[in-house]
């Protein structure tokens, strides 16, 4: 294999394009231009093949360029042909023959580049339609795909520089939304959902849900729904405690004999649910008419949960339902501890529990040091029996702060940090775009040299990152509030300072600029291979990018925070073409897709060590990172409490404990 970064033949070749132009040779282009013909012949698995064709594509060029010091696109093509035919991948060469014979013309009937590119991506689709592969989807999904994909081609060729394309197609970063933010989708986003306690409540609160996500492609959080439908059910049983009473104390001949408008007023001065009825003593004329009053008061309790439990259900069903490309929700309680708010964590745990499985709706829980013990045994049990339930720490150190607390996204992503506006807070903000950097290629490339270099070229993707999320920023920014008929209407905090007409940039401001981490294990596993120094430079590297991460915000006056790439989409792609170019290693890239930092524990002989490890990581990952610790299927409830309580012992802000069903 050769080692490209160090061969000085590759180093000193100058590629000269068809324009004319030169550019240094870039070995990357090779590797992917080889796969995309095998992708279109060998849809999966075809890495080790694709990558023997470009180490043999590298070893010619390197042994009959040693004294050239140009070689031409073209040539570069026939060579890779050639390897095609001496390999016997004959398929795969007729693919990438008439590839090319295609693009010669389509430059020739094109002018202008980027009417060339456009042809390009439409021609992908009507060949993949001819050739069945949208032999399952329906039409619409067919015009989905269509139209994503002339929007990404329309913002690689006319929104964004050249630059942080090349680095996307090449592999060194991801851009994530390529095909949506210029649109004016937003990523991930904490709504803030009016909790008013009008009689149409639940159904205007469950179709704001579903509209928003034809203007968000990412999670929408649910945030405290605990605390957000205290009002509602305080109404709710006030009304049927009223309207109950009044048929008990009608049917039993009393009510002509009791002062109601005054009983009537009293229960609407109460500010709670929880209250003695001997508080209408002086209105109650036997021990009867004190029976009737209990019994009024429990049946409308009962009454009043029943209707809370079916509009949970209600609400789980519609959202896991919900027909958009992108369903994901998180709904988050355990903060209200009052009685109300017990009242309805339990009723919503118990809908919960009556759920299979809910694969597009997840659960995170708030553990406090004043959480109830009995809802916390709910939860423990429900997580026993495999239910879809994270906890976020609100007393963790980088969790807390005065008169606020952090929410969380079901990756483990929070937003807290807002060093522009100075509070810190979750409510109404949003992950505006993220980029991830491929730490896995910096890992193959820097292998056994000098981790100065390293570290290097890191700053330099960093930076490039940065500078594409700026640029994604400003495109999004320059919408109005009228290109939205959801989001912007009072669901985002400073929302209702938009006029009409303006430009959303500076409510999206408070939002944040996510810079993701791809392939991070697999990078340091590379770089380091004894144990205790791999934990080290971990932690040194994340505290490298969290330290420009904080140099970016104050340059930049916008918000960014570092966090961990948890979409399996661009780990899969990353960790492909890094096959492609690399080759398959055991143990570091022979799997599917790139695996986060978690993976370097082992969550069993040391576990303690292990959750400190862990929490040390997560301070450092300003934008949350997900510890998710799987567990056998014969888990108890208890052992489910004692990593709830290991966690809090050892400082960790988010975890999800996952029972294996089988």
């Amino acid at each position: 294999m050769i080692d490209v970064g160090n061969n000085e033949v590759l180093n000193e070749l100058i590629v000269v394009k068809r324009s004319g132009q030169r550019v240094c040779f870039n070995s990357a282009k090779i590797a992917i231009a080889i796969k995309k013909a095998f992708d279109q012949v060998f849809p999966d698995d075809s890495e080790k093949q694709v990558n023997k064709v470009y180490e043999d594509v590298l070893n010619y060029i390197n042994n009959n360029y040693v004294d050239r010091k140009t070689i031409n696109v073209e040539d570069i093509q026939d060579i890779i042909e050639t390897k095609l035919k001496e390999n016997r991948f004959n398929d795969v060469y007729q693919t990438f023959s008439d590839y090319r014979i295609r693009r010669a013309a389509s430059r020739q009937a094109f002018g202008i580049k980027q009417q060339h590119k456009f042809a390009k991506a439409i021609e992908r689709i009507v060949n993949d339609n001819r050739e069945n592969k949208y032999a399952s989807d329906k039409p619409n999904d067919i015009l989905l795909d269509f139209g994503k994909t002339v929007s990404c081609e329309y913002t690689k060729t006319y929104v964004l520089d050249n630059k942080f394309v090349r680095a996307h197609e090449e592999g060194s970063i991801y851009i994530h939304n390529l095909d949506y933010f210029n649109l004016g989708k937003l990523s991930s986003t904490h709504l803030i959902l009016d909790n008013s306690i009008e009689e149409d409540f639940f159904s205007k609160f469950i179709s704001l849900l579903i509209s928003a996500k034809k203007e968000i492609d990412g999670e929408i959080a649910i945030d405290s729904i605990d605390r957000l439908l205290v009002p509602m059910f305080i109404k709710k049983f006030k009304n049927k405690f009223k309207d109950t009473l009044n048929n008990y104390l009608k049917v039993t001949d009393y009510l002509d004999y009791i002062n109601f408008k005054k009983i009537e007023e009293l229960i609407y001065k109460e500010n709670s649910v929880y209250f003695d009825v001997d508080m209408f003593s002086q209105y109650i004329l036997n021990d009867k008419v004190s029976g009737i009053f209990r019994q009024a008061y429990d049946d409308s309790m009962d009454i009043t949960i029943k209707l809370l439990s079916n509009l949970f259900r209600n609400l789980l069903t519609n959202l896991e339902e919900n027909h958009e490309e992108n369903k994901k929700y998180s709904i988050s309680l355990g903060i209200d501890n009052s009685f109300e708010g017990l009242i309805i964590n339990n009723c919503y745990l118990d809908v919960l529990g009556k759920f299979d499985s809910l694969s597009n709706v997840s659960t995170i829980f708030n553990v406090k040091k004043d959480n109830n013990i009995e809802l916390m045994n709910k939860v423990s049990m429900l997580v026993a029996d495999g239910k879809n339930i994270s906890f976020a720490f609100v007393d963790a150190s980088y969790n807390k702060d005065n008169g606020s607390h952090v929410e969380y996204f079901s990756t483990g992503k929070r937003i807290f940090e807002n060093p522009i506006y100075g509070e810190k807070s979750s409510k109404g903000r949003m992950i505006v775009s993220s980029v991830s950097v491929n730490m896995g290629r910096l890992g193959f490339k820097y292998e056994n040299r000098n981790i100065k270099d390293f570290y290097l070229e890191l700053d330099e993707l960093l930076d490039i990152s940065k500078n594409c999320l700026v640029s994604i920023f400003e495109t999004i920014g320059d919408k109005s509030k009228e290109n939205y008929r959801v989001i912007f209407n009072n669901n985002i905090i400073d929302d209702d300072k938009l006029e009409v007409g303006q430009k959303i940039r500076k409510v999206i401001k408070k939002g944040v600029l996510n810079l993701e981490l791809a392939g991070l294990l697999e990078c340091v596993l590379l770089l380091e291979k004894e144990e205790l120094k791999q934990k080290k430079l971990l932690g040194d590297i994340l505290k490298h990018v969290r330290e420009k991460c904080e140099q970016y915000i104050i340059d930049s006056k916008l918000n960014f925070i570092v966090s961990e790439t948890t979409k399996h989409r661009p780990l899969r792609k990353l960790i492909k073409l890094d096959k492609a170019i690399y080759g398959v290693r055991k143990g570091i890239n022979d799997k599917n897709y790139y695996e986060r930092i978690e993976k370097l524990f082992t969550y069993k002989k040391d576990l303690e060590e292990d959750f400190g490890y862990m929490s040390k990581y997560q301070k450092l990952l300003s934008g949350g990172n997900l510890l998710k610790v799987s567990l056998s299927k014969n888990t108890k409830q208890k052992d489910v409490l004692d990593i709830i309580n290991l966690a809090i012992k050892k400082d960790v802000g988010f975890i999800k404990v996952e029972v294996r069903r089988q």
